[in-house]
């Protein structure tokens, strides 16, 4: 009968050093996890950060004598200057710290132990945040529907990552689909029997995350790209059993993963943490989910005067313009979309061009607050009616001019995108 494998008792030179670098950088990367889930921890945190936010732009202005000085902190992109120059900062101090172990620690014969350790930390860690993305696609929050800002304007004016945005956000099925493989994927790295069946499912999904981000340049293609080093780490420990059982077609022995022997009351006692944590992360995930969904997904409530409208008509400081494809000042549509906690207001011009604008009616004096997202020291407010369910009027002053607008409401259902649907049989090819 074949006996369960174990860590080789002797490590070559190059395993040693491959470990000590990779131990120190995944924790530089991924700290504060999992202390900033503790409660109390943030101010705490905010000192680390304050220390990131200092060091990183010195190293960009002293060290790498970069021509513009780092100005943008960490934000909705995890692309930034800021971003690369720290992930460096990451892999300096990785390699000193791993220079400096192993002067100190030359003579270890292996760290099966601390192997261990770090396996099921960065398991339990990519288990988390696959949770998070998981549940975003199953609640689709991160990817809604688009909407119709989105559907007025032209491929050609998409950006990339809105395309892809637009793509992934088309179909609920593909959400709940990806989603799957992420939670499914990172609940399996949970268990130590399923972590190898994880960490394949989570290649394969992590990889296309990865290609998505590098080919439609969506700004988090160093964090994933991190993502799936950590998921290939997790798997070398069965590295060779894989290859046995793919590649050569020879018999793989069990591995023990656990390099040490423990008593049956420390084993329930572990069993009732983990239990615990695991669904405490699942229940915090589910909770958020369903609220956020309330707030930002496809059932979420639209705001007061959602809907595309067309303009019948405009006036300009009391002057009717005339619908003519070079003006630059007249409106052609006018898009009120977004959520009822963030509405937004959209004009598209006589050229096309769209102007993007925060939007907050209230539905009671029957009038509008409009003003830029990155501009609040310029607010305008517009008066509007409703003579009947499709007729929307709006007036008063808007960038120093004084403005008429009668509006008509459109069916967003005439959208090929929304009306389309699904069909089991096409005679045809239906490519639009």
């Amino acid at each position: 009968m074949n006996q369960p494998l174990i860590y080789p008792l002797q490590w070559n030179a190059a395993q040693k050093a491959g470990f000590r670098f990779f131990f120190v950088y995944f924790i530089l990367y991924v700290f504060p996890f999992p202390f900033g889930h503790l409660p109390g921890s943030n101010t705490l945190f905010e000192y680390y950060s304050d220390a990131w936010n200092t060091l990183v732009p010195w190293v960009g202005r002293a060290v790498l004598q970069l021509p513009y000085e780092i100005t943008v902190f960490p934000n909705g992109s995890g692309d930034t200057t800021f971003n690369y120059v720290q992930l460096l900062c990451f892999v300096v101090l990785a390699l000193v710290a791993s220079v400096i172990w192993s002067v100190l620690d030359r003579n270890r014969a292996n760290y099966n132990t601390l192997l261990y350790w770090l396996v099921v930390f960065l398991r339990y860690y990519l288990a988390f945040t696959m949770f998070t993305y998981g549940f975003a696609k199953i609640f689709k929050t991160q990817f809604p529907f688009p909407n119709l800002t989105r559907l007025m304007q032209p491929y050609g004016q998409s950006s990339p990552m809105g395309l892809a945005w637009t793509f992934m956000g088309y179909s609920t099925a593909y959400n709940w689909f990806t989603g799957l493989g992420e939670i499914i994927g990172g609940g399996l790295l949970l268990f130590r029997r399923t972590t190898a069946l994880g960490a394949i499912i989570l290649i394969a999904t992590i990889g296309n995350i990865v290609a998505i981000n590098f080919c439609f340049d969506v700004p988090v293609k160093l964090y994933s790209s991190n993502l799936l080093l950590m998921t290939l780490f997790v798997l070398t420990a069965e590295g060779k059993r894989l290859i046995n059982v793919l590649l050569l077609n020879r018999p793989a022995p069990a591995l023990d993963l656990t390099p040490f022997r423990t008593t049956r009351r420390w084993r329930i006692g572990r069993l009732a943490i983990k239990t615990v944590i695991i669904g405490l992360a699942l229940y915090s995930h589910i909770f958020d989910g369903f609220s956020t969904m309330k707030q930002y997904g496809d059932l979420a409530p639209k705001p007061p005067l959602y809907g595309l409208y067309e303009v019948e008509s405009f006036a300009l400081n009391g002057d009717t313009l005339a619908p003519i494809l070079t003006d630059t000042t007249r409106w052609r549509q006018v898009i009120v979309a977004g959520y009822r906690n963030y509405p937004s207001l959209t004009v598209r011009l006589m050229t096309d061009s769209l102007r993007r604008y925060v939007f907050e009616p209230d539905t009671v004096k029957l009038n509008a607050v409009v003003y830029a997202r990155f501009d609040t020291a310029h607010k305008y407010r517009l008066a509007y009616q409703r003579p009947d369910t499709n007729t929307l009027i709006m007036k008063g002053l808007f960038r120093k001019d004084s403005i008429y607008a009668r509006l008509k409401r459109q069916n967003p259902e005439r959208f090929l995108l929304v009306n389309r649907g699904f069909h089991w049989i096409n005679e045809y090819p239906f490519n639009r």
